[in-house]
């Protein structure tokens, strides 16, 4: 287990939150020991409060509640810049040796990684939400770049043909994932898990012109590029390996929102 948490920078966060030229993302996957849920999340809270009050030093935390992940807690930090991870904060070495001494024993667990939030694959990406539908996806080596093309093009023609914020996600692109590509597409459910009931939002658009996507998609870009699309989307040609879950905001173990 990796007791360090080295890679940790102290940047405003939310998922939801973004600036001009920050669209990084640390996150740290935390899982207590079997019976120290409650004692991590007393010592998380006191770490909370010594190191992490101000706006600049701001700290989200998402808690995994199904899956082989749950009662992972995910912490999440950003956005930031690349020039951003140059910045070393005054009491690093304090508050690194604090979650040395109050928390690192208590984890069975702890995994560091890096995302980048791709806006233009996104979809109504700042709707805010405090539970999330999230989905994983490995992707086979050498098709990362026609699976975020796809993705960036059905968002933006999602958003031309049904310009509401009754759907909304956010996808996220691994850095520094070396030969297993992920990508992650967090759905923010903003009316709560109901939201993923058959007809919450009541009749679908598309129902009465359901080729309204594809008409638009070949008027775009052209009939063999549909074609492409529908092997490697709809096929699944992409995917090496694929999990979903839900995750809640956890506002209690995250800095208050001012």
């Amino acid at each position: 287990m990796k007791k360090a948490f080295f890679l940790w920078l102290f940047i405003a966060i939310t998922f939801s939150a973004f600036s001009q030229g920050k669209t990084l993302y640390s996150i740290a996957s935390v899982k207590p020991k079997a019976g120290m849920k409650m004692a991590f999340e007393a010592a998380w809270k006191t770490h909370l409060d010594k190191y992490h009050v101000k706006e600049e030093d701001r700290q989200a935390v998402y808690e995994i509640t199904t899956g082989v992940h749950a009662g992972t807690y995910m912490i999440v930090t950003g956005p930031m810049s690349y020039a951003d991870m140059d910045i070393e904060k005054a009491n690093r070495k304090e508050h690194g040796a604090d979650l040395q001494s109050t928390i690192s024993g208590l984890l069975e667990s702890n995994v560091q990684s890096w995302y980048r939030w791709d806006d233009t694959a996104s979809y109504h990406g700042d709707v805010v939400a405090s539970k999330f539908n999230v989905m994983v996806t490995h992707i086979k080596w050498g098709m990362q770049i026609a699976t975020i093309r796809e993705s960036k093009r059905g968002s933006q023609i999602n958003q031309k043909l049904y310009p509401t914020d009754r759907f909304s996600f956010n996808v996220y692109v691994q850095q520094f994932a070396g030969s297993d590509p992920v990508i992650v597409n967090v759905r923010n459910l903003k009316d709560g898990f109901k939201e993923m009931e058959n007809g919450y939002y009541g009749p679908n658009p598309m129902a009465n012109q359901p080729d309204a996507f594809k008409n638009a998609y070949i008027a775009q870009y052209g009939q063999a590029d549909w074609d492409a699309r529908q092997k490697l989307v709809m096929d699944n040609a992409n995917v090496a390996s694929r999990e979903v879950y839900l995750m809640v905001l956890r506002k209690d173990l995250s800095t208050p929102v001012k």
